[in-house]
Order: C-alpha cells, then structure tokens, then sequence
C-alpha cells in the first residue's frame, strides 16, 4: 500500500472528461421534446433578417442558442450562469442539442442573440408555444381572463435630489471619456460635483424640515443647472459627435430640459408634476398608481397578463402612466383572436374594464359569455351560475401574477439596465412559466411528442 506522504507529484491526477447518463424523466429531456424547435429557429432568422442589412458572414447556431433561451427561462439564471451550465451540465447541454459537439456559447454571444430576437421575438417564441401546447392537448383555449398588473423596474426611488445627483455622476463619468472639447471642462465639472456631494449629503443628513430640505432643494437645483448649461455650451462647441459619449451626454442634456421645471415644480409646490420622468438611463418608465396597501406607487411599465386555461400571455400596454384597462379589456379579446384563430367562449375581466360599450364590442368579437364585473349595483351580463364559475377563473389571475413576480421566473425587478431589456425579460417570464405548466401537465398525462 502507497504511504500518502510519499505520492508522486503525478500519481494524484484524476480525468476531467467523464460519460453520463441522463435520466430519460429529467425536466430539460423532456422540455427539449416539448418546444417546436423549427417555428422557433424560423422565428430567430426573421428576426435576424430584420436586424441587418445583408445575410451575410457565419449564421448563428440557432438551436443551440434557442435551447438557451429556454434555460434561462425556466431556471431564471444569468447569460454567464447559462454558459456555465451550458458548457458543463449535461441536461443542459442535450437541451442545446450539443451532446455530440465541442461547441458551446459563451455569455456575449448568448447576450447577443436575446438582443438580435428583441421583445418582439421573445414574445412570438411564447405565442408559438401556446399553440403547439394547444396541438398536444394541454390547453383549452375556450376560456380567457385577464387582468392588468405593474412591472416594477430596479431603481432607486425617484426623488429630486436623488436624479440630481445620478445626473452630476452620468455627466462625470461621461466627460471623462469623452475627449476632445467636452474634455476641457472636466475640471469645472469635478468642482460643480463636489458641491453636489456636499449638498446632497446636507439635504439626507442635516435637513430635517420641510423648509430645511426646500432651503437646500433650491441650491442644488440652480447648482445642477450650472452644470448643465455648462455642458450644453460644452457639446455645441463639440465636433465629434460620432462618440458614444457625446451622444449619451446630448441624450443627458436634452432629457434635463424636460425634468428641470418638473423639479422646480416638486420643490415650489411640493407636488410631483404630471408625467414626471422617474429615471435618467430608463426615461420610459413612469408610476403606477395602484393604491394597494403598504404600495401606493409602483415605478416601472403596466402589462396585462391573460390567462388562457392556466397558461400565461403577456402585453406590454402604451407607455402611458394611466392607461385605460377599459382598452386592454377589448384588445386582450382580439390578441387572442389573433393568436388562436378565433374568440374564446368565456372572458372574464375585472370591473375596470366595465362598460356597456365593451360587453357590446365582445360579444361582436364572438364571445359567448362575457363575464366583465359589473360596477355598483349593476347586473352582470351573464347568469348567476357564469358569473360565479368566471369569479373563481379570474381569481386564479392573481396566482399567474404571484408566480410570474417571483424569483424562479423573475417578471418583477429584473436586474437589466435598459427599458426594452426589461419588457424581453417579462416575455421570458411567461415563456418559462409556461414551459413548466406543459411540463407539469404532461407529466400528469405521462405522455411526451416522439
């Protein structure tokens, strides 16, 4: 027998290639027989299509990287998570189709491939999954309800002097690199930022009254605006307008113009201006005001979320803060004509979207029951035995919601930097919310596609 203090420098070498049997009952097995690879690889090339010019150079591996969108989706992981397990988890790796292959996609080219599908590819990746869960069985399309619901963004809270301060920072950051004329008031703006610090310190730590925090409001307003005329006359003098620093700077300088009297508005009257823009780098994003307890405001973009026989679809809704529901209740309705080739029988809605006009318009659609809630003391459209059966279906809404919002799927928050990253990760929610539901199901049924 070898003494252990006696091993070879050699001797203790194990291999790093090892043969594994997956289970034939593992979820990634049997979701790689669920997805319709060829629509979905199809959806991929018009998506490409439409983003260059010319098809030329090397095509991207389409099933491979679609096998890792659906990874991300249903284990709600990162694009350097997802190469990592990609390149060194079995399951995975068959869900990629690379079993055979010593191919495997890093972190920047699985982010460039989400980023070439866009929202609008992520979301027709869900549509064409419905319908084939409708072709296998598990999905009864006859019965839609639907609510509306806030996506809320990963930001800070949207006070005044907080978007004064992320502003002096940006400018900073950016005058460093921009070079050329911007360069030459770098030094001005690290002296106009260190009385912003100052002041920004003095407002959190030292003003506790109502004039106090207005008394230092006004300094770093006209403090903040010395730095962005500064900058403006700074970019007109600019010639190299081509660099990426510069443009964001111009972006900058022209969303301030608008926030500017919505700050001097908050800081005179103490109420915030109407359509007041919430965040520097996300200017899209608005409040919600929802009135829930302990939640007043929600800060990011308002969906809607339909429900088709416990299956998920989400909308992305105008980018308007107070969006009617009374116009989602009607176009959730032609969504799903669109998506299924004709109206479900029953729809069920909550009292906001509640209108004579509406239940008119849906029965027009082809809606046999129409089960919007009534205001008041209003009757309901449909008998008392519906309205109780779509009371308990629409409830079940809420549950989609609650299972979308949460960690596994990660609808709400999600930890992105930019407006359209945010609406492709709630298709990605719904895309995996529903993978898992087919999976659940058909697990039930013990039936998979050959």
């Amino acid at each position: 027998m070898t003494n252990p203090k006696q091993m070879g420098l050699f001797d203790n070498i194990h291999p790093i290639t090892a043969t594994i049997r997956i289970k034939e009952n593992h979820e990634l097995l049997r979701l790689a027989k669920v997805i319709p690879w060829p629509e979905q690889i199809e959806i991929a090339m018009n998506a490409r299509a439409s983003k260059v010019k010319a098809l030329v150079g090397p095509e991207p591996h389409y099933r491979e990287l679609l096998g890792a969108v659906a990874l991300m989706s249903v284990r709600s992981i990162t694009y350097r998570q997802a190469e990592d397990q990609i390149k060194h988890y079995a399951p995975a790796r068959y869900l990629c189709n690379l079993m055979d292959s010593s191919w495997s996609p890093d972190h920047i080219t699985i982010f460039d491939f989400v980023q070439m599908l866009g929202p609008e590819g992520m979301e027709k990746l869900n549509s064409t999954f419905l319908k084939e869960a409708q072709n296998l069985g598990i999905l009864d399309s006859t019965s839609l309800m639907s609510d509306t619901t806030a996506q809320e963004a990963m930001i800070p809270y949207p006070n005044e002097v907080g978007l004064m301060k992320r502003f002096t920072d940006l400018v900073s950051k950016g005058i460093a690199k921009a070079g050329g004329g911007a360069s030459k008031i770098k030094f001005k703006v690290k002296e106009i930022s260190k009385k912003v610090k100052a002041l920004v310190r003095s407002s959190h730590l030292f003003a506790k009254t109502k004039e106090q925090k207005q008394k230092v409001g006004k300094k770093l307003y006209h403090t903040t605006m010395e730095l962005h005329e500064l900058l403006q006359s700074s970019l007109v003098q600019s010639t190299n307008i081509k660099n990426k620093s510069v443009i964001e700077l111009q972006r900058l300088s022209d969303l301030m113009k608008i926030l500017f009297p919505q700050i001097l508005h908050f800081i005179k009257t103490g109420f915030v201006a109407p359509k007041k823009i919430i965040h520097l780098q996300m200017s899209e994003l608005y409040s919600i005001v929802r009135g829930k307890a302990g939640k007043s405001v929600e800060f990011g973009i308002k969906w809607g979320i339909s429900r088709i026989d416990g299956f998920a679809m989400g909308f992305v809704m105008d980018n308007i803060a107070n969006v009617s529901d009374k116009k989602f209740c009607i176009d959730s309705i032609q969504k799903h004509i669109e998506l299924f080739g004709e109206a479900p029988e029953t729809f069920g809605f909550d009292r906001g979207g509640y209108s004579g006009p509406n239940i008119n318009k849906a029965k027009k659609l082809g809606v046999k029951n129409v089960g919007i809630a009534p205001l008041g003391q209003a009757d309901w459209s449909v008998s008392t035995k519906m309205s109780e059966k779509i009371k308990c279906e629409r409830a079940q809404v809420e549950g989609v919601i609650g299972n979308l919002k949460s960690k596994k799927y990660g609808f709400n928050k999600p930890n992105v930097k930019s407006t359209t990253a945010m609406i492709m990760s709630g298709h990605r929610a719904c895309l995996g919310f529903n993978l898992c539901k087919a999976l659940r199901l058909l697990n039930q049924l013990e039936v998979l596609p050959a």
